[in-house]
């Protein structure tokens, strides 16, 4: 029998490193967020944040991340383009954030094709966590999202 095998299950496994553009308006919102994330068991979330989609227009084509954390409103317009962009230009996959937790903001943010969903009223480190390791790991393994649809 080896020990080293039963007793696996024990030992913390190795944290992570994602990297994450976040995009919100709100200063305060982005430090709340990038708060709420420390302490994961799993992963290292390493932001890069954004204020309004044409700062997070540039910081992707300019950097390589696994995934975007955006919030739904930013300023007087909806992230749905931006959404989309990223799918398009990047296939970047993009965890929805929104105080204004409705059917409509939910069913028109999946159809413009986010891969998770989180709400500001329930920002807690697992929740963020559980919703980045979804989209990672959607279809069964590590997905690296930094690729470029335009890459050859």
């Amino acid at each position: 029998m080896e020990v080293d095998a039963d007793f696996a299950y024990l030992t913390r496994p190795a944290r992570e490193t994602v990297r994450v553009l976040l995009v919100d308006d709100d200063p305060v919102d982005r430090e709340i967020i990038v708060r709420a994330s420390k302490g994961g068991e799993q992963l290292e979330l390493c932001y890069t944040q954004c204020g309004s989609s044409s700062e997070a227009k540039a910081s992707a084509a300019r950097s390589q991340f696994d995934l975007a954390i955006v919030d739904y409103w930013l300023g007087e317009e909806t992230s749905i383009s931006l959404i989309q962009e990223f799918q398009r230009l990047y296939k970047l996959p993009v965890v929805l954030l929104t105080g204004l937790d409705t059917p409509d903001v939910r069913r028109c943010a999946f159809r413009a094709g986010i891969a998770g969903y989180l709400s500001k009223d329930a920002l807690i480190v697992q929740a963020i966590e559980s919703a980045a390791l979804g989209v990672l790991y959607a279809g069964g393994g590590r997905t690296r999202a930094s690729h470029r649809a335009d890459a050859s």
